[in-house]
């Protein structure tokens, strides 16, 4: 009986100790769509909504997080986005900027997760503007 118990005791001690796949979910990268945007103009009231989703493992998934990141311009002249994902021109400068998505979370292994895109701006080519086919 007590052979039982000792058993019994290892094998739970050992499956407590063993990480699963029932564990916490953690966010590794977070993937921007559409990867690239094209403005045919500096037009402020040009715009285009951008998803933030996040991949995840144990067990692996991957969620819309669009309005749970933080987004950012690089160059903030040439493009802006709002916290629900819309970018546009900033309505003064052309050029090309990245927009990132940060997550912040709880994993002490790596718990800033961002992903970026890009933005470009088109304008006069005597301003040294790029000048590209807009997205549709």
């Amino acid at each position: 009986m007590k052979r039982t118990v000792l058993g019994l005791t290892a094998i739970c001690a050992a499956l407590m100790l063993i990480p699963s796949c029932g564990s916490k979910q953690r966010l590794v990268a977070i993937n921007i769509t559409p990867a690239a945007v094209v403005f045919g103009s500096a037009n402020p009231a040009l715009s285009a909504q951008l998803t933030a989703m996040g991949q995840y493992v144990h067990p692996p998934a991957t969620k819309n997080l669009t309005t749970l990141v933080t987004w950012s311009s690089d160059i903030a002249g040439v493009a802006v986005v709002n916290s629900s994902g819309v970018t546009s021109p900033a309505g003064s400068d052309c050029g090309v900027t990245n927009i990132t998505a940060t997550y912040q979370t709880n994993d002490p292994t790596g718990n800033i997760i961002t992903g970026t895109m890009s933005v470009t701006v088109d304008g006069p080519p005597a301003f040294n503007c790029p000048t590209s086919t807009p997205s549709p």
